[in-house]
């Protein structure tokens, strides 16, 4: 760690240490396994979430009304849309609802009222005052004129000096003009609103009271009032005079004005207020709706759901559906990872495990998401076929595939399980495209099961392409629409998909078999081959080794085909599986050829240490020669925690060793973990056990197999794999079969009497020799010889 860091830490009460052995024990927390674990779940859930985020995608192309859609538009959620149109409709008529409204002054008659009355006072009074010098007439024209504002010519100013300004005259004027103002005056009505026939508000200005007239309108315009003011003139003739009458209706036109008007500000303001109350329509787009098809003419509506996709996609909370998907995938992967590992017996994850299980969910939704960029940018059609079509070409099931190769199908499964699911998350939450998926990719990770020749990939590759058109045909039959057009470009691209996926496998799985380290059937097919360096050492250094793992393969294979097992991965490993013996091959006695047998100048400790060795020395090289994990695990499992017997009898009869612990004549371990595993080491002690029978008839090997099965189950050697009766009864079946055709009877020739009784054919002889000699050659009983060896398992 860096000295300014671990500085900066050493403050925190978290990192306060004593000599820095708290640093160092969170340093080896942090390198624990189940720490390694949670980061890497962490890390898969926070870029899955970025991928299926709908912030990663390409914005929508600007339509107009009119044009010709080049692609395909969906909603990828529900969504509520405005109808803007509708909106404004209903807005429209609520604005039309406002009444109009006028402003009633009552001032307007109260100031002609006055003006007119204190000006005939005043003048009537001023005929009662005489001033010497000064001209009365022009003073009382002058007062008239600032007062009322209302020409007269000479003959009428004459008659008013005459009458010296009788108040009958204004009280006249006021009879007139009261009842008119009283009504309400306007200037025009043909000014009024075509909305007026609704009805008007008419507000007094002063008291602030309102109320409401309806059509026909008892107020007058100002042509009206003077039109009803001239109507007056023959009743007023008769009663001042024609002369007087004229005088008295000009004064009362000049004092009528309009006390009506109209308050543009006050009826805006009611307008906006019932536009307001109006609530917005809405109608609603339903998830995975198509919006617009290609070639379809872009209508208004269309541009209304569009905009609603893209406020929807430049949404404010993107933070909290960030954190909505995360924490949602985050439980999916926890709570699946959780019940997989506790009830799933074969689901045993390391970090390599789920480092390889995330990065290739990650690849498949990633290139997903690439791929839907792809088409959306290629618009309506490329090479003539929809851009819809192709996303059934993208090879979903490629991970499955890739998965149940390398680790098993109880992890494939789970795989297929959460791609399916997060590629339809991807595709807009598609139900089909869910099923579609999965069903693809549980086909294809079941093809590949026993993927022993890369034509099996093809093979598999083509089931996938069939069962994915026979997907899209069925979808199209249950849509109601079966032959559409663009069914044969769907059809075509679901069935290429098959044969990518297939393709894209052949070309990584390599790959990760160096990446990673894995041993895949395609791995194990090439270390099959007896030109492999490590089996030609076996057959120059350790021969009889190398013939003793010939036949323990043999055995294995057909066991292994009749408990449903690999057969492949068992065959293999049991070639290697004691390639440790290279080692000390000598002390294997096998090997011997015969020779001295060196456990003889051994202590029965030390002897057993050599036999254990090479349990481990064949891990080491396994390792270092990169056969892989399941061969490996194989290798250090084949002998479980088994007793060497021999030596631990021979340790307890010696007189000079006082105490004998008993585990330090047992193997390692551990035990067997697999089926293939524990086939193994029942081969390897079946095989050993049957070179000593002296009468290899069926029945005695029988006898053996099922003597030496017993054992090994009543050890505890099998407790920890999944092997049951009924599989072991079929596994020694197989054995004894495949032995007692190892062991078959052979006719002994009769000598030519010519070359004489023993000369025979080079090759009869060498025949002959085998079917004679071979269970009897090394049946040896001497002390420490080969029989008491080989029957505690030394092989």
């Amino acid at each position: 760690m860096n000295p300014l860091v671990k500085r900066f830490l050493s403050h925190l009460p978290f990192f306060k240490t004593t000599n820095g052995l708290r640093d160092s024990s969170w340093m080896e927390r942090i390198k624990a396994p189940s720490y390694q674990k949670w980061f890497i779940g962490v890390g898969l859930a926070i870029i899955l979430t970025l991928l299926i985020s709908p912030t990663l995608r390409l914005p929508i192309r600007e339509y107009n009304v009119g044009d010709i859609a080049t692609k395909e538009i969906k909603s990828n959620q529900d969504l509520l849309v405005e109808d803007e149109r509708s909106t404004q409709e209903k807005r429209i008529e609520a604005e039309k609802s406002a009444l109009l409204v006028y402003d009633y002054d009552p001032a307007v008659l109260g100031d002609a009222e006055h003006r007119i009355r204190s000006t005939f006072e005043s003048l009537s009074h001023s005929f009662g005052k005489v001033e010497r010098g000064i001209d009365q007439n022009a003073m009382r024209k002058k007062e008239w004129e600032s007062s009322l504002h209302i020409p007269l010519n000479q003959r009428e100013w004459s008659i008013l000096l005459r009458e010296r300004f009788n108040p009958s005259v204004a009280e006249a004027v006021l009879t007139l003009i009261a009842p008119i103002l009283r009504k309400g005056v306007a200037s025009d009505k043909n000014l009024l609103d075509p909305d007026s026939d609704k009805g008007l508000v008419i507000r007094n200005i002063q008291t602030r009271e309102e109320r409401r007239v309806l059509p026909p309108f008892t107020f007058l315009d100002l042509r009206e009032a003077k039109n009803r003011l001239r109507a007056q003139a023959d009743p007023l003739s008769s009663r001042f005079g024609r002369e007087k009458a004229t005088i008295i209706l000009k004064i009362a036109e000049a004092l009528l004005k309009p006390n009506l008007t109209f308050n543009k500000n006050e009826t805006e303001e009611r307008k906006a207020r019932e536009r307001e109350r109006v609530n917005p329509v809405y109608f609603r787009v339903k998830r995975g709706e198509v919006i617009l098809r290609v070639g379809d003419r872009v209508q208004e509506e269309h541009l209304f759901k569009i905009k609603a996709i893209k406020r929807a996609q430049e949404r404010a909370h993107i933070i909290s559906l960030l954190i909505g998907l995360g924490l949602l995938t985050f439980l999916l992967l926890v709570s699946l990872y959780e019940f997989s590992i506790k009830n799933i017996r074969k689901i045993v994850l390391s970090q390599k495990d789920l480092l390889l299980f995330s990065a290739t969910l990650i690849g498949i939704i990633s290139l997903l998401k690439l791929f839907q960029l792809l088409t959306d940018a290629l618009g309506g059609e490329f090479l003539s076929i929809p851009s819809s079509s192709f996303l059934y070409l993208f090879p979903v099931a490629a991970g499955s595939m890739l998965i149940r190769i390398v680790i098993n199908s109880e992890v494939a499964i789970v795989f297929t399980i959460l791609s399916s699911y997060f590629s339809a998350t991807l595709m807009g939450n598609q139900l089909f495209f869910f099923i579609f998926a999965f069903v693809g990719s549980l086909v294809g990770a079941h093809k590949v099961a026993q993927c022993e020749q890369r034509s099996i990939l093809i093979k598999a590759g083509l089931t996938v392409g069939a069962v994915n058109t026979l997907m899209i045909f069925s979808y199209y039959l249950i849509s109601g629409i079966p032959f559409k057009m663009v069914l044969l470009a769907d059809l075509s691209m679901g069935f290429l998909a098959g044969m990518v996926a297939s393709v894209l496998v052949l070309g990584i799985t390599p790959i990760v078999e160096s990446v990673f380290g894995y041993t895949t059937d395609i791995k194990l097919l090439e270390l099959a081959n007896m030109e492999n360096p490590i089996l030609k050492d076996l057959i120059l250094q350790a021969p009889g080794t190398y013939h003793h793992s010939i036949i323990v393969g043999s055995l294995v294979e057909a066991a292994a085909k009749s408990i449903a097992a690999n057969p492949l991965l068992a065959r293999v490993s049991a070639y290697y599986h004691d390639i440790g013996k290279l080692k000390k091959p000598l002390y294997f006695i096998e090997n011997s050829g015969g020779m001295e047998n060196r456990h003889d100048h051994l202590t029965p400790t030390m002897s057993s240490l050599i036999l254990i060795s090479h349990v481990k020395d064949g891990l080491e090289m396994a390792r270092e020669t990169g056969l892989g994990q399941r061969i490996a695990h194989i290798i250090q499992q084949h002998h479980g925690t088994s007793l060497i017997s021999y030596f631990y009898e021979k340790a307890k009869g010696n007189p000079e060793t006082e105490r004998v612990d008993e585990n330090d004549f047992r193997y390692p371990g551990p035990k067997p973990q697999t089926k293939e595993a524990g086939i193994v080491m029942l081969a390897d002690a079946v095989e050993a056990a049957s070179r000593t029978l002296s009468d290899p008839t069926p029945a005695r090997i029988r006898g053996l197999v099922q003597r030496i099965t017993n054992s090994i189950f009543l050890d505890g050697q099998l407790e920890e794999c999944e092997l049951t009766l009924k599989d072991l009864q079929k596994i020694e079946e197989s054995f004894s079969r495949i032995l007692t055709a190892l062991f078959h009877q052979r006719i002994d020739y009769p000598a030519s009497p010519t070359s004489g009784p023993l000369k025979m054919k080079d090759d009869e002889d060498l025949d002959s020799k085998q079917a004679k000699t071979y269970p009897l050659r090394l049946k040896k009983n001497k002390k420490g010889g080969p029989k008491d060896i080989e029957r505690v398992g030394a092989s």
